[in-house]
Order: C-alpha cells, then sequence, then structure tokens
C-alpha cells in the first residue's frame, strides 16, 4: 500500500470510527433533553451507552486501526477500548452472578452500587475516547509545514 493510499484509509477510518463513536453519545443527550421536556422532569439514561455498545464497539474498533495506521494516540486508544470492555463486561458479570439482572436481588446495596460505578466508569471512558478521537482528526488534518508552503 503506497503511502497516499494508506493516509487516506487511516482518514476514513478516522472520521467513521468518531461519527460512529458519537452517534450514540449524541442519541443519548437528545432523548435526554426531548424526553425531560415532554415529561417535565429530568430524565437520563445513562445505561444507553451499555444498550448501545455493538455500535460503541465499531466505532473503537474504527478508531484504534486508525490510530495503528497513523501511529498516533495507539496505547490510549487500545488501553482506553480495553478498560472500557473490562468495565462494562465486569458490571454484566457482577449484575449476572449476583442475581441483579434478573431481579433475584433487591436494586440497593453494595452490589448494586458497584454495577452502577463500572457502567458510570464505562460512560467516562467512551466519552474520553470520543473527545480523543476529535484530537486525532485535527491531528490527521492539519496542514504540514511542507504542504503549506506549496499552496
Amino acid at each position: 500500500m503506497n503511502p497516499k493510499q494508506k493516509t487516506a484509509l487511516t482518514k476514513v477510518f478516522a472520521v467513521s470510527g468518531t461519527v460512529v463513536l458519537w452517534a450514540p453519545i449524541l442519541f443519548l443527550f437528545v432523548t435526554a433533553i426531548v424526553g425531560s421536556i415532554a415529561g417535565k422532569a429530568l430524565l437520563f439514561d445513562y445505561l444507553m451507552l451499555a444498550e448501545l455498545f455493538p455500535i460503541v464497539a465499531l466505532g473503537l474498533i474504527l478508531l484504534v486501526l486508525a490510530s495503528l495506521l497513523s501511529r498516533t494516540f495507539r496505547k490510549w486508544f487500545g488501553w482506553g477500548s480495553v478498560a472500557a470492555l473490562l468495565a462494562l463486561t465486569g458490571a454484566q458479570i457482577l449484575a449476572t452472578a449476583s442475581g441483579l439482572a434478573s431481579g433475584a436481588l433487591a436494586e440497593s446495596g453494595g452490589v448494586f452500587a458497584t454495577v452502577i460505578a463500572a457502567i458510570v466508569i464505562y460512560n467516562v471512558i467512551v466519552g474520553a475516547l470520543a473527545i480523543l478521537a476529535m484530537l486525532l482528526l485535527r491531528r490527521l488534518f492539519q496542514k504540514q509545514p511542507q504542504e503549506a508552503a506549496a499552496e
């Protein structure tokens, strides 16, 4: 693959991954605003990013590929994606093993707080990776000194 094709592919992965990763986040806030206005109370579904995990995972895969091809933020996207996956998986395993997921355990106590904390950590990591995706785009699309001089 020649350098121009690699650069173009990297940019396509970065833009696609950023759009796909930001879509569930924006959907979360749009539904919160519309629901809050319609219900005349503050409504915010913090579980939505976990529910839309396949979309988030697709965005993260595209961004990891873009970061590997561009050799930019590789460790941040790699470890961040692993941390998000571990937080969500840990919350799901704990909820299932404790009976919280089936309703056998009441929604209170330490197990419930731990599951909610893990989901909040997952949401924060996904938000941070979405912001990092914007920084990756900025770095990929900034003009290089030799390009600026040629124009």
